[in-house]
């Protein structure tokens, strides 16, 4: 795709998120705690004041955050999930970043399994777009495999209280017929 000279790419963690990502690790803060907060820089969010007090009016209307007794900002019950989200975008696009060089296969598989109900269907969508994301291939419905370790991101992922009672991830050794695999995965 090519870009115009006055496209400006998409970045890849909202300021948003970030502000979510920070409340998550601190608790509480101030406006100048979260904009002066390491993992700004750390996340390349070189953006204005104006972007931090958007992105927390956005947040607060959204009822993400709210702002505590002492007039700091924190998580609410609904922003703790978007965090989540957010922390495993960040994730992500970290690792796409890195260098991919060989991964050794130590002979295991690890399949993920999610029985979510069609009453959470945008946490399952969810579940199944970072599954693909990461590379994972669909064995059958609602179950991934995958032939490498689970990113400790997708492991907090998976044991988040909102989404244990749904998900299993089992590590096996054996796997009847798995040349069809080896195949996908070009382990051959």
């Amino acid at each position: 795709m090519r870009m115009s000279n006055t496209e400006i790419p998409r970045p890849d963690v909202s300021v948003s998120q970030i502000v979510l990502l920070i409340l998550s690790q601190v608790g509480s803060a101030t406006f100048d705690q979260i904009r002066n907060h390491p993992q700004v820089k750390l996340l390349g969010a070189v953006r204005s004041e104006n972007s931090f007090y958007t992105a927390l009016a956005r947040l607060k209307r959204q009822r993400k955050i709210q702002r505590n007794q002492n007039r700091e900002y924190e998580l609410t019950s609904h922003g703790e999930y978007s965090a989540l989200k957010a922390f495993v975008r960040k994730e992500i696009t970290q690792s796409e970043k890195k260098e991919t060089t060989a991964r050794a296969w130590d002979g295991k598989w690890r399949i993920v399994l999610f029985d979510v109900p069609e009453s959470k269907r945008p946490i399952r969508d969810y579940i199944r777009n970072v599954l693909k994301r990461q590379g994972f291939k669909e064995f059958q419905r609602s179950m991934w495999v995958w032939p490498y370790k689970l990113p400790a991101f997708l492991t907090k992922l998976l044991g988040d209280s909102q989404l244990r009672k749904y998900t299993r991830a089992i590590t096996t050794y054996d796997i009847d017929y798995d040349d069809d695999l080896r195949r996908m995965f070009k382990l051959q």
